[in-house]
């Protein structure tokens, strides 16, 4: 996202003052009282701003748009990351002090910025066996069973063997143990009380992800699944983490309450224990009214995609900045949710002439200025994400014919249809089809685009499916265009599944053998480096064929409250570790209390 623009744009649009983070601030900002202008200040390395400096106590109150039946990740929807977040913890996570030009945690992990947590140290020794020493002086919570016994090598091959259906009595894996699935298994063996040996039947560079930051897995104590079968019950969580679940009312609220003995430092300031509050609330708030209303109140810190409540209207952001100017609006982009999947195995999408057409006629920036106020992301991408520079190639490298199809030009469209033999006809269609649309996606934007296409001759309606039905078909390859999703992936062994002839997500109904042969490049890679590189050459092999049209990646906002320090737009420190944010920021008491909350 341009972030100058963007800055220019909100000034006008809210006649606001943006503060030098690229944040928005208001007004009242800049007329705190003097005792708070006089508070110590210090640098965020990962910045380079100056904020009040760290301070203990408190509590960070969050919108929450649903809490999830139960705790147990292994057993439950992924949701449970809501409760464990911050209780639970993970062999490792990102490394808090990277600069965010660098990585600005708003998306999933990069090995390049991966930080031990329970793992101290990780080794390969060979293409079989990965090697985890783990971190000394971890104790679990003081709460029974654990009773604050130190965390040891056998709990970590237990929770695995859970995870995975490979030992300890497990043998069925987790329903959410995605990212295991090609990797096989030989062994999870402790060597001694600090050193956890997996050994594969076979190498697999996805091995590592998984291992360390795995989609659903967390460390859970084993003591409380022996004695009850699973963790589906809260009050029976005991974890490694900075926070205890102390409370857990359905529907309404979730509390957990600071750790007094937890191992962890601040990674910015590490001379600082974590956590920096006494106390973290989630207050479950499905209806977006409710949410603002309790940020205009104060009763609620933030709302944002920590707690699944990102602001995804312009109309209530600015509704937010007449209201409460003080508040902080952070805008973000994450995936492309409005793109559109063509059956390339039915006419008229068999043709490429016909898909590149339907690109060019739609004008990306309009629609961005019509629909988002120009806060969207028009820059084109495949199914890698272009922040992954290892992978994605930038749209300005990409061959000159590939981004002209990229480019405005319904006249081009025209004519590219016409060599395609699909004139007008004498009603002045050319062809009509059906769009199948999520229930949860941008109807108005699809709307816009299906006049885009009208206007050379394509008349497409728009079918709005349950997402059962929209499976169903996807699934059984039964559609003619299908809402989709395009820059998703940020590692090279996720886009094992996007185009491959036999995957169950291939929106487009891809049946290329050059392309699944490639695919079997990438599986078969021994190096990072190799695998990143076929990666990236299946990513360009899919853009030149324009399987996929390329939507406006549409803005969201997170909103906090001027007290809430630290933050900078981040909603996750690890695969998951969502709320585990809210553990390394603090409250500004002086100013809370200044501005009567």
């Amino acid at each position: 996202m341009q972030h100058a623009i963007l800055r220019k744009f909100l000034a006008v649009l809210f006649g606001v003052v943006l503060a030098a983070t690229g944040l928005w601030a208001s007004p009242a900002a800049e007329q705190e009282p003097a005792a708070a202008m006089e508070k110590e200040m210090v640098m965020d390395p990962s910045t380079g701003e100056m904020v009040t400096a760290p301070q203990y106590g408190g509590t960070i109150t969050f919108a929450l748009l649903a809490d999830p039946a139960s705790p147990d990740s292994f057993l439950s929807d992924h949701a449970a990351l809501m409760i464990v977040g911050p209780v639970l913890e993970k062999l490792a996570w990102g490394d808090w002090a990277t600069p965010r030009d660098q990585w600005d945690f708003q998306n999933h992990l990069v090995p390049t910025n991966t930080r031990g947590a329970l793992a101290e140290s990780w080794s390969l020794p060979d293409p079989l066996t990965y090697v985890i020493n783990l971190r000394q002086g971890v104790r679990w919570h003081d709460k029974a069973p654990m009773n604050g016994r130190e965390l040891t090598a056998e709990d970590i091959v237990y929770n695995y063997h859970r995870f995975t259906g490979t030992g300890s009595g497990f043998t069925e894996p987790s329903m959410n143990a995605i990212q295991w699935k090609g990797v096989q298994i030989e062994s999870i063996t402790a060597t001694d009380d600090s050193t956890v040996v997996f050994t594969l039947k076979e190498p697999s560079l996805g091995a590592l992800l998984p291992i360390l930051d795995g989609h659903g897995y967390w460390t859970y104590p084993p003591e409380v699944i022996k004695e009850h079968g699973n963790a589906h019950d809260w009050r029976n969580l005991v974890g490694t983490g900075p926070m205890m679940l102390t409370d857990l009312t359905q529907g309404s609220s979730i509390t957990w309450d600071k750790n007094p003995d937890y191992w962890g430092y601040d990674e910015k300031y590490p001379e600082n224990r974590l956590p920096y509050v006494d106390r973290l609330r989630a207050l479950v708030m499905p209806e977006v009214a409710t949410q603002l209303a309790a940020l205009r109140t104060g009763q609620v810190d933030y709302v944002g995609q920590i707690g699944n409540t990102p602001i995804k209207s312009l109309d209530q952001v600015d509704s937010l900045q007449k209201t409460n100017p003080e508040l902080v609006i952070t805008p973000y982009s994450t995936v492309a949710l409005n793109a559109v999947g063509l059956n390339v195995q039915m006419k008229p999408f068999d043709d490429i002439r016909v898909r590149k057409a339907m690109q060019m006629a739609i004008n990306l920036e309009e629609a961005n200025n019509a629909l988002y106020g120009g806060l969207g992301d028009t820059t084109p991408q495949g199914a890698a994400n272009r922040f992954i520079a290892a992978i994605a190639t930038p749209f300005e490298e990409w061959p000159e014919e590939v981004k002209n199809g990229f480019t405005y030009d319904p006249e081009g469209a025209e004519a590219l249809l016409d060599e395609a033999g699909y004139p007008r006809g004498a009603n002045g269609i050319r062809f009509e089809t059906v769009m199948s649309q999520l229930p949860d996606r941008d109807l108005t934007y699809m709307q816009l685009v299906a006049s885009y296409w009208g206007k050379v001759g394509i008349d497409v309606e728009i079918i709005v499916e349950e997402r059962s039905n929209w499976i169903a078909k996807r699934s059984e390859r039964d559609f003619e265009m299908l809402n989709s999703e395009m820059a998703v992936n940020w590692r090279a062994q996720d886009m094992t599944g996007r185009f491959k002839s036999t995957a169950n997500y291939n929106t487009s109904n891809v049946n290329d053998p050059a392309y699944d042969a490639l695919h079997d490049d990438l599986i078969a890679a021994t190096t990072i480096d190799e695998q990143n590189r076929i990666a990236g050459e299946l990513d360009q092999y899919a853009i030149a064929r324009f399987w996929q049209i390329w939507p406006v990646m549409a803005p969201l906002f997170h909103v906090s409250q001027p007290w809430l320090i630290g933050y900078n737009g981040e909603y996750l420190v690890g695969n998951g570790q969502n709320v585990t944010v809210f553990t390394r920021l603090w409250i500004d008491q002086e100013l809370k209390e200044a501005m009567g909350r």
